[in-house]
């Protein structure tokens, strides 16, 4: 049975409102309860989708590959926002502000995306390819919410988890197998993100235990590199 939230008590984001932002994350299947819903309204004033707005649910292969057939042009990837769109909708009517999560990622991230006409037996496409895939890519999902959603979400993760628990960027992914130990995909995506989002999106760069001194430096580096070349 769905249950019922407790309704008599505080509201953490308005016990909060003075300090800061009191942010929840959930996936479409705990969405699906009634009771989580009436729960992000008491209590939240920021939702982050769980994994709906993560690349391997906003990729579509199947338009994507059409698109290369009836083209031939293989650097427009196909996106399809279906599974994130009720949630959205959801977050828009209650007027509760959206931090987008994530743009790039090497997990939940499909191998046919860094591949030659979208296949993922295809060879990997060369640096350049995939820096106007990710071009490609950020200015649909942003137009997108631009379009549909205008000023809901108010944070992205641009880039999430690049950086190595030893100290220097994360390899063995497919973003590694295309750049090596470049930072050039994570600076495109910035570029890309400040070029294409609404003006006012606070882009971030996310992580995790960079309490860990040799993984901060790593971290400090990016960041250092991403305000470079957003200057």
């Amino acid at each position: 049975p769905d249950p019922a939230i407790q309704d008599d008590i505080a509201s953490l984001k308005d016990a909060y409102s003075d300090y800061f932002k009191i942010g929840c994350s959930c996936t479409g299947s705990e969405f699906a309860q009634g009771a989580t819903k009436d729960l992000i309204k008491k209590h939240y004033n920021s939702l982050t989708l769980g994994n709906e707005l993560k690349p391997d649910s906003v990729l579509d292969p199947a338009l994507s590959q059409k698109y290369v057939a009836e083209t031939g042009d293989d650097t427009m990837p196909q996106i399809s926002l279906n599974e994130a769109d009720e949630m959205l909708k959801f977050a828009g009517e209650n007027k509760i502000p959206l931090r987008g999560h994530v743009l790039v990622w090497h997990s939940q991230t499909p191998t046919w995306w860094f591949r030659e006409d979208f296949k993922s037996d295809g060879a990997y496409v060369s640096k350049e390819e995939m820096n106007k895939r990710i071009d490609w890519y950020i200015e649909k999902v942003g137009k997108h919410f631009d379009t549909k959603f205008p000023g809901l979400i108010y944070a992205w993760d641009v880039v999430n988890e690049q950086a190595s628990d030893a100290g220097g960027i994360r390899m063995g992914t497919d973003w590694a197998a295309i750049y090596g130990g470049s930072t050039e995909y994570i600076l495109q995506a910035f570029k890309s993100a400040d070029q294409y989002l609404a003006k006012d999106t606070i882009l971030f760069y996310n992580d995790y235990n960079d309490c860990d001194p040799v993984k901060a430096a790593t971290i400090c580096r990016f960041l250092k590199e991403i305000r470079e070349v957003l200057t």
